[in-house]
């Protein structure tokens, strides 16, 4: 997956390179890091990201909520110096898969499953139900309803 990693000079020798991931603030949390040598970098965003990552399967977040268009990410976020792009493998971290049975009106199904077809950033019926469900909760979760 690809991750937007800003990056913040040290402004005297006694500080670090800052390190921030803004994409995880759209799940309510915060992915910072620090590096003391810009070599590290990498190194240490790839590492917190990770960490970020499986902390926010452990809250129920669906990887997906992490998707953005990363084409305007540099405009709505002016304040980083310098801007890396990561690709990090966090697919082997997702969560396994249930099985469940629930009921739904005939008609919304049928609606559900036109949409799906016409939007093809959903896999199928379920990948959509899981992302709207979690993109349900954590626009309550933010607006603090």
């Amino acid at each position: 997956m690809l991750f937007l990693v800003g990056i913040e000079a040290p402004k005297n020798e006694n500080e670090a390179w800052g390190i921030v991931v803004p994409v995880f603030e759209k799940l309510g949390m915060v992915c910072a890091s620090a590096a003391n040598k810009r070599d590290d970098i990498i190194f240490r965003a790839k590492e917190a990201i990770l960490t970020m990552v499986e902390e926010a399967l452990r809250d129920g977040h669906l990887l997906s909520a992490l998707e953005i268009d990363l084409a305007n990410y540099r405009e709505d976020n002016p304040e980083r110096l310098e801007w890396l792009a990561l690709e990090v493998p966090v697919d082997s971290l997702r969560v396994r898969q249930k099985r469940i049975n629930i009921t739904l009106p005939e008609t919304l199904l049928t609606r559900v499953d036109s949409f799906v077809q016409v939007h093809s950033e959903y896999k199928d019926r379920s990948d959509f139900l899981a992302q709207a469900a979690d993109e349900l909760m954590t626009n309550k979760k933010q607006r603090g309803a």
